[in-house]
């Protein structure tokens, strides 16, 4: 009896050491804790990364996981690529890219009109919405990077609608949180 009393107290304090040690590494959890600091919150949970090598472009995007729908990506006959995510992420990259011409040609639309909601030195958030309709106002997004030397364009896509202006934050956030991929050596 004493025996198994005795096997018993050792099985829960083996049991209780194990818990408490917490069997991992801090420094690793420490590297992991600073990189997802680093993202804005909108990119830290709910995220995946898609390579666009195979696509010709040298970089990473942050998309929607798995949750929000299957990833698609489109090569168009104009030199677009449509990345597309479930019914609410679609955006499009291309090489090229003018932000002051893009600028310019939103300011005179003649159908809608344009609000700057936000702008950065390569990229601009804008609120469109015609005036005395009932409509809701959609929001867009319109960015230029440098990458290895190429210039890209980003935007979203128009032909799946308007989006509210979180949705069209967070594709903004994406390009704004591109990795760069390693150039072949």
């Amino acid at each position: 009896m004493k025996q198994i009393r005795h096997l018993w107290l050792i099985t829960v304090s083996l049991l209780v050491l194990t818990a408490c040690s917490g069997g991992g590494d801090a420094s690793s959890d420490d590297a992991n804790d600073s990189t997802a600091t680093d993202l804005p919150a909108v990119l830290q949970n709910g995220t995946t990364t898609l390579d666009l090598g195979d696509y010709f472009m040298p970089f990473s995007i942050y998309i929607p996981d798995s949750m929000r729908g299957i990833p698609t990506i489109e090569e168009t006959g104009y030199g677009e690529t449509v990345i597309s995510v479930g019914s609410t992420f679609h955006m499009v990259a291309a090489e090229g890219g003018d932000l002051n011409l893009f600028k310019t040609e939103m300011m005179n639309d003649l159908m809608y009109k344009n609000t700057v909601v936000e702008e950065g030195e390569d990229f601009i958030l804008y609120k469109s919405e015609i005036d005395g309709s009932f409509l809701d106002p959609e929001f867009h997004f319109y960015s230029v990077k440098t990458l290895n030397g190429v210039t890209f364009e980003f935007h979203d896509f128009n032909e799946e609608g308007g989006y509210a202006e979180s949705v069209a934050r967070f594709m903004l956030e994406s390009v704004n949180h591109l990795i760069v991929n390693q150039e072949a050596s």
